[in-house]
């Protein structure tokens, strides 16, 4: 065996993890091993599946279109006002499809349609009744052997409930089962609504769609008109209150001005505003007339010593009439007397004339300013008197305003309460008149664009789907089924197992052979190799045959070791075929080493007495008398002659050692069967002694376990391991039947 074999055994053994790539043809050759079982599983699952489709009763599913008006046509009063509700908006359309769900539709469909007395809708509420009905189904068949009846006695009775609470829970049941058939679907992006209901019955289900969609109308007609009747009874209660109200208010108006003495308050206020603006402009002309008087009053006091001629230059007398004329005849006789006394003298006759004249002019001016002061005294009092006297009348007319603004504001204050209460009167009589005209008009919230009718095809099961996907889950089912088997399966099934878990190289794969293909004849290992019924297995024999005589041939080894871990994996049957295949060449001896159970003799048709390995070690027996000669292959076979109690003792013994090396020098090759790893140790004692040994394992038999403490046993005992010899395969589980295959066809031809 090469080192890098027998590290990678070491390495398993030693739980050293596999570095190498997963090869994927390993799950293909998992799934082709077992197609049978996943063909098997999913056909059983598939007709499982149509089996119950058939027991399933169909369902019919029939589906009517309504749509939801967004705006209602509005008479003369919206309704939308009083419910409240703005129908451009999407919660709208949402809640309408919420009220298609709701119980109260479901409870009126439900007593339309008698659904209370339907089965599929009452359910049952015995829970022996399937029981009960499937064993009255059978009751023809066994009626003569059974009495179906008399047992069914025995079977719990419902128990008896309160009419009214057996009410409440068939009512409870059929609306579940209602709202379970109902669907509503809305149409994306339209105001489009699917109603669907299902039912066994194709007929009640097109009816109940319908039912449903016209229920959902009327009661929402019902309901806008049972709104619309409260609003009028609402309104007609509330005009009869303003109406009174509006009355009370004009009352208090009419009292207020009986009480006051007012007529027309608005012309009131205007005579009242036209006598303060008279008042107040008279007011102003006398303190101005008094403002001058004063003036001049006080201008005649301060300058009484000025005369006429200083008087008159003040600016406030300078325009009076008086002064003016007495200025201006001063005036004339003072330039007479000047213009006379530049021809006359003083004591001339008309020089005193004028003189004279002056006299009396300026008298008469000294009079005039007496009077005129006195005049313009008795001005200012009346100036003063009469400015007092419109001050107080003013003053009489300003509170008099006042008054008037004071009893104006509550005037306006009636005023407005009552106007008030007229519009509100007038308003909702307006509304109430509107709404009795209107009221017993609504126009519907929806129509139907397609009416429901009875289904020809039923919508559940979707038999072919459901099949589909059994088929499909059936076959994902048994493929994880085939993946877990193969992995809970702690045995060697294929050659890449070898290599795989095992690490070691596969020798080769013999088939299994059946005792049927060789018909009342006995199965005789001896026999197999040159049966041209089991070409397969002598080509199989042969691959391992050439393969072993390549490996004995590098190592220049002449022996060549046979064991397996546990009993019946068929190490006999591989040794004396491997032995006759290389009689076929060379020179070969067949060992019987299984001192304790042997075969090869059997296996020969040599007898129990006839001498052999036993009889050479302990009685001194001629190798000659111990060896068989098989005829037709030539093969030389030591048998493992008379029963010894001390085997082991035997082949450690020099004896046997010093045989072997006798035997190398007369043999080309030497094939031992020896027994057993797991049961004795004897297979090592002889590994030893030829250092390599084949291991022989049971497809699909030896446990993984058993192999590896086997391999372990020799690798301790430094006992190289040639290769893993899978035996008993069957054709479905390796591919390199493929050649086997091959020959086989090319015999046939």
């Amino acid at each position: 065996m090469k080192p890098a074999l027998i590290n990678k055994a070491k390495n398993k053994l030693n739980g050293v993890p596999n570095t190498d790539l997963i090869d994927l043809n390993f799950y293909f050759d998992v799934l082709k091993s077992r197609w049978f079982f996943i063909s098997l599983f999913t056909l059983l699952v598939l007709v499982a599946t149509i089996v119950s489709l058939m027991a399933v009763q169909p369902i019919y599913r029939a589906t009517a279109v309504l749509l939801i008006e967004s705006e209602q046509p509005k008479a003369v009063v919206s309704i939308d006002e009083i419910y409240g509700i703005d129908s451009s908006k999407k919660e709208y359309y949402f809640t309408q499809f919420e009220l298609l769900k709701t119980r109260s539709i479901a409870r009126k469909v439900s007593r339309q349609l008698d659904l209370y007395s339907r089965a599929e809708f009452i359910g049952v509420n015995d829970r022996f009744a399937s029981l009960k009905a499937l064993a009255r189904h059978w009751e023809p068949t066994i009626g003569d052997y059974i009495d179906v009846e008399y047992w069914l006695s025995f079977l719990p009775k419902p128990a008896k409930s309160d009419p009214l609470l057996a009410a409440q829970r068939l009512e409870q049941r059929v609306l579940n089962k209602f709202k379970q058939s109902l669907t509503i679907t809305p149409i994306r992006n339209t105001q489009l609504v699917r109603i669907s209901f299902d039912s066994i019955d194709p007929e009640l289900a097109a009816a109940a769609a319908n039912a449903v969609g016209k229920t959902y109308i009327d009661s929402n007609l019902e309901a806008r008109l049972m709104a619309s009747r409260e609003a009028t009874e609402w309104l007609s209660v509330r005009v009869e209150t303003l109406k009174q109200s509006a009355l009370d208010s004009e009352d208090k108006l009419s009292e207020y001005l009986e009480q006051e003495g007012l007529v027309d308050v608005s012309g009131i206020d205007s005579l009242a505003g036209t006598e303060l603006t008279d008042l107040s402009r008279r007011l102003s002309d006398a303190r101005d007339k008094r403002v001058a008087a004063e003036s001049i009053f006080y201008l005649l006091k301060e300058n009484q010593g000025s005369g006429l001629a200083g008087l008159g230059s003040l600016a406030g007398n300078a325009n009076h009439p008086q002064l003016r004329d007495i200025r201006l005849a001063e005036i004339d006789a003072e330039r007479r007397v000047s213009e006379l006394s530049k021809r006359y003298g003083p004591k001339h006759d008309r020089m005193q004339q004028a003189q004279a004249y002056l006299q009396s002019v300026r008298a008469n001016a000294k009079e005039v300013l007496q009077d005129l002061a006195s005049g313009i005294s008795k001005e200012l009092r009346s100036a003063r008197q009469q400015e007092a006297s419109l001050k107080a009348e003013l003053d009489a007319k300003k509170q008099e305003f006042q008054s008037l603004a004071i009893k104006r504001a509550s005037y306006e204050a009636l005023k407005r309460e009552v106007t008030s209460n007229r519009s509100l009167y007038d308003l909702f009589l307006t509304r109430q008149k509107e709404t009795s005209v209107t009221g017993d008009f609504q126009s519907a919230i929806a129509r139907f664009t397609d009416y429901a009718t009875a289904p020809l095809e039923p919508a559940k099961p979707r038999k072919k789907l459901i099949s589909l996907v059994a088929l499909i889950l059936g076959f994902i089912a048994a493929v994880l089924l085939a993946f877990a088997s193969h992995s809970s399966n702690d045995t060697i099934s294929q050659a890449s197992d070898i290599e795989s878990r095992l690490r070691l190289h596969p020798l080769g794969v013999i088939p299994m052979l059946k005792k049927r293909r060789f018909g009342s004849q006995e199965l005789s290992d001896a026999s197999v190799l040159y049966d041209k019924r089991q070409t397969r297995f002598s080509e199989a024999i042969r691959t391992v045959r050439t393969a072993m005589m390549l490996s004995l041939a590098q190592s220049k080894r002449k022996f060549v070791s046979v064991t397996s871990s546990v009993p019946g994996e068929g190490k006999t049957t591989v040794s004396i075929n491997l032995a006759q295949a290389m009689a076929g060449m060379e020179k070969v001896l067949l060992i019987d080493c299984d001192l304790r159970q042997p075969s090869v003799g059997e296996r020969f048709g040599l007898s129990s007495s006839h001498p052999g390995l036993s009889n050479l070690l302990v009685m001194g027996a001629d190798l000659e008398d111990c060896v068989f000669v098989h005829e037709k292959s030539g093969l030389h076979v030591l048998a493992a002659g008379l029963l010894s109690p001390y085997p082991q003792e035997l082949l450690s013994s020099p004896r046997f050692r010093n045989l072997l090396r006798d035997l190398s020098r007369q043999y080309n090759k030497i094939v031992i069967d020896t027994p057993p790893i797991s049961a004795v140790s004897d297979a090592l004692i002889v590994g030893r002694l030829t250092t390599a040994s084949i291991l022989v394992v049971k497809a699909d038999s030896t446990r993984f376990e058993q192999v590896s403490q086997s391999i372990a046993k020799l690798i301790h005992v430094n006992v190289a391991v040639d290769g893993v010899i899978l035996n008993q395969i069957s054709e479905k589980n390796e591919k390199e039947y493929k050649y086997y295959n091959y020959y086989r066809d090319l015999q046939k031809a």
